[in-house]
């Protein structure tokens, strides 16, 4: 090229570049001072100049439409003259298959496309876009806002193609800037404005307190939560002092807590009382923020506070709650398997901490005797500070004070709030209490086998004091769980005795031994074996068939499954404890213990010796242990089962009395034996089994409902239960004229749980609204029903149990029906549908209950079913 040909093109060039820069200059000095509601119209006015300077076609600015980034829209276009606008069709626009372009954009680089037929392969469905827009050339920017890139400033040529040099993309950088700038600035200030109309709304229509106040207490500024809640108008409530409102008792800890404010710990929160318009007491909560002036002193704070009142109260008791159930918990756990010589030291701490928990001065428990029925201080604990306890108070004679006695023997308690209660026939009691500082005191009875057993009691030098029936069911409970412990030491001793004379008895005695020849199908057992089953010494020679013959058919299984896997070889010592007949036909326990002592080459067993040893004593000493153990740790079920043990003994009673019947009639028929007789006995004798089988029936269904037995979650058919847990309580709907109604949907899948705790739960409900009934008198015409009902909600099974009884009792608010020690029973613990939400929550169910049109109640209970898998 000439020199003058290149002259020309720089200075051209030069020119060019100068002439954008002039324009850029514009540009950002009209943005600086542009209104922020014209700047998406400078914005517009803006890419008509540049499209007009650089002679593209169109002029553009895509925005992203979310934080997804995979919608865009089309904000800003400008059009050269006779090219149509496309901004109405390039709304919410995928970018999906535009990812070529969009990748490149997303890394902070330009896109310049000088001729659209160059494009590679996997940019095709920008080609086609271009293609049917009819573009040539096109050339993108990204627009970089704080976050990232959120758009692109973009030129596109119809009419020719179009090569942006290195000046010209530097130069457009600047304006992609411009135009970020002016849509940061809009964008801040659309923020500021919706903050600002949120800081309005929170400060003025929210239920926290607001107030700006000086160190001097002077109030600048309060909200329209605090007017409300004073009562009074805002110009009034200014006038006050904000220490004013502030409890005195608490006015110091609050001004420390702002003496400790500093430009670097700026913000304190706390919690204290404030005095009500009316004089009454709340509780706040605030937070405060100290603004501080050039030499570190504060100006003025500016606080948020609300009404903790109703919070504070549900704390406190919520706190209480827990305290109360971890001292339960805590309690009746230490007992658990208690060694007997620690029992006397722990019921001591444990009446310490009852008394110091309900807030007595002495807490004691009295064992009765059950031959005189006297009564005798056991164990004690006296506040410091307490009188020790009289001689005359550690011994009393039942028959001077029989006022109280029949109250506790019925298994109610006995509260005396003042000692003039007491009657003048007990006043040498009376002087006794007075002599000890005791002014009132409870005393709860503890029953065991429906008879008085022992009471616990706890007194207060505080007179007129008011006890609670939750203090009465916690004593109680408490009281049940020691008196527990004292029958499982009494067990212990028992069982240790037991086993000594046991030890006793082997050292005189040696064990039967026997020496089985497994081959040849002999056992040879020793004299003392012989003895020990009352047969005469010297048939020594058994047959292996008899050996196992006396055996008990129902603990045979479990002997042959043990014999078989020692005699192959899988255990080195074979073990068991199983029932044997004696000679006369009675059953007792036996310890066997052998070992096979030979093996031919393939390892069958060819002898094998053992011996065995009486340990009836030691079993039942065991299980009477167990027994015990089990009333500890099931109290609420045994408790629930000594309320219906009369009932079902009546139950028990008909077919006994018709078996009495039948073989009187049997008798007399053999006696007399006249034609036929032999048919009519043996008809006799098929009704007395049945009825014997319906009596061992019934007692099989009380037997498992209170055996003590470890969780097991099994599948099992909830309408059966539902039947057999009615059976149970049917005596008392008898006897309360109650019709128990069905409604059972056959098709319900089987239930997965506890059977016998899901049974507990079915009972404690039929008999809560059985006893709904106790207060009502009959109506011939909506007579006393129950109906069971069961279906299907929520891909769970639902049971109901619905009543047209008395209804919820007044007083009791529906939600604290599921709350422990909380009854309108007059002899009941408030334990029984606290322990159906324990139990149905612990299976991942749901209990509640609600009023329904009878008047009575319906409780309803969903419990989980088998999945779909495997059923049938």
């Amino acid at each position: 090229m000439p020199l003058e040909t290149e002259v020309t093109a720089l200075l051209r060039h030069s020119q060019y570049r100068s002439a954008f820069e002039q324009l850029l200059t514009s540009l950002s000095t009209r943005f600086i001072n542009l209104p922020i509601d014209s700047i998406d119209e400078g914005i517009d006015e803006a890419l008509g100049k540049v499209g007009n300077y650089t002679g593209v076609d169109r002029c553009f600015v895509y925005q992203y439409a979310d934080e997804t980034r995979v919608l865009a829209k089309l904000t800003h276009e400008w059009c050269a003259a006779g090219v149509p606008s496309i901004k109405s069709q390039s709304q919410d626009i995928r970018v999906t298959p535009l990812a070529w372009a969009v990748d490149q954009l997303s890394q902070g680089k330009v896109v310049h496309i000088t001729d659209v037929a160059d494009l590679p392969a996997d940019a095709e469905p920008l080609r086609q876009l271009f293609k049917r827009l009819g573009v040539r050339s096109a050339f993108y920017l990204p627009l970089l806002f704080k976050h990232g890139v959120t758009g692109m400033l973009g030129f596109s040529c119809i009419s020719h193609k179009k090569v942006w040099s290195d000046d010209s993309i530097a130069l457009l950088r600047v304006v992609g800037e411009v135009v970020v700038n002016a849509m940061d600035r809009k964008q801040d200030f659309t923020d500021l404005k919706a903050s600002q109309e949120r800081y309005k709304s929170v400060v003025e229509d929210q239920t926290d307190f607001i107030v700006r106040w000086r160190p001097d207490g002077s109030q600048t500024f309060i909200n329209g939560a605090i007017c409300r809640w004073v009562g009074k108008p805002e110009q009034e409530i200014l006038k006050r002092n904000v220490y004013s409102f502030i409890h005195p008792d608490d006015l110091g800890k609050v001004q420390q807590k702002l003496a400790m404010l500093t430009p670097d710990s700026p913000a304190a929160f706390d919690e204290h009382r404030v005095l009500r318009p009316d004089g009454t007491v709340a509780w706040h909560e605030w937070s405060d923020r100290a603004l501080f002036d050039e030499d570190g002193k504060i100006v003025e704070l500016q606080s948020v506070g609300r009404d903790i009142t109703a919070q504070r109260q549900a704390r406190e008791e919520l706190e209480y709650r827990q305290r109360l159930e971890s001292l339960i918990l805590n309690l009746t756990l230490r007992f658990i398997n208690l060694p007997h010589d620690r029992l006397g030291k722990e019921i001591s701490e444990a009446l310490r901490q009852v008394g110091e928990f309900i807030g007595g001065d002495r807490t004691s428990i009295y064992i009765v005797d059950q031959e005189t029925k006297d009564v005798t201080l056991s164990f004690e604990w006296l506040a410091p500070g307490a009188p020790p306890t009289p001689a005359g108070m550690r011994n009393i004679s039942t028959a001077k004070h029989d006022w109280a006695m029949p109250l506790l023997r019925a298994g109610e308690p006995l509260a005396v709030s003042k000692l003039e209660d007491i009657p003048p026939s007990s006043a040498d009691l009376r002087a006794l209490l007075e002599s000890t500082d005791i002014q009132s005191f409870i005393s709860v009875p503890i029953l065991l086998d429906q008879e008085l057993f022992a009471f616990m009691s706890i007194s207060s030098a505080q007179k007129g004091k008011m006890w609670s029936q939750e203090t009465a069911s916690i004593l109680r409970l408490l009281g049940e769980v020691f008196v527990n412990a004292l029958v499982r030491k009494t067990t212990e001793e028992a069982l240790a005795a037991s086993e000594e004379r046991l030890s006793l008895t082997i050292d005189a005695v040696a064990d039967g031994f026997y020496d089985w020849d497994i081959p040849n199908g002999w056992v040879y057992v020793s004299d003392n074996w012989l003895v020990s089953r009352q047969h005469q010494p010297g048939n020594n020679r058994w047959i292996i068939d008899r050996f196992r013959g006396s055996i008990h058919p129902d603990d045979r299984p479990e002997v042959e499954d043990r014999m078989g896997e020692h005699l192959a070889g899988r255990t080195g010592v074979f073990e068991c404890e199983y029932r044997v007949q004696m000679a006369d036909g009675t059953w007792r326990w036996s310890l066997d213990r052998g070992r096979v002592i030979s093996r031919d080459d393939d390892g069958t067993p060819l002898r094998m010796v053992g011996v065995d040893r009486d340990i009836t004593d030691e079993v039942q000493s065991r299980q009477r242990l167990e027994e015990a153990d089990a009333r500890l740790a099931h109290l609420a079920r045994v408790a629930t089962m000594g309320e219906v043990v009369a009932g079902i003994a009546h139950e028990v009673n008909q077919p006994l009395h018709a078996a009495a019947t039948f073989a009187n009639a049997a008798t007399a028929a053999l006696e007399n034996k006249e034609p036929g007789y032999t048919e009519r006995v043996a008809t006799m004798i098929r009704r007395i089994s049945s009825q014997m089988n319906r009596a061992a029936d019934i007692i099989r269904r009380l037997r498992n409902f209170t055996r003590p037995s470890p969780v097991r979650m099994s599948r099992f058919d909830l309408n059966a239960l539902v039947h057999e847990s009615a059976e149970m309580v049917n005596f008392e709907a008898k006897r309360k004229h109650i019709r128990v109604k069905y409604n059972l949907d056959e098709s319900l899948p089987r239930v997965v749980g506890d059977r016998v705790q899901i049974q507990q739960v079915i009972v404690n409900l039929l008999r809560n609204a059985f006893d709904s009934f106790d207060t009502l008198e009959i109506n011939p015409i909506f007579p006393p029903h129950v109906t069971l009902e069961t279906g299907r909600r929520d891909n769970r099974a639902l049971l109901l149990v619905s009543d047209n009884g008395a209804g919820l009792a007044e007083g009791v608010e529906m939600e604290t029906l599921f709350d422990a020690f909380i009854t309108s029973k007059v002899e009941g613990m408030g334990m029984g549908l606290a322990l159906c939400r324990s139990i149905v929550t612990s299976h991942h169910g749901k209990i509640w209950g609600e009023s329904n049109g009878t008047g009575g109640m319906t409780f309803s209970v969903l419990l989980p079913v088998e999945p779909e898998k495997h059923r049938e």
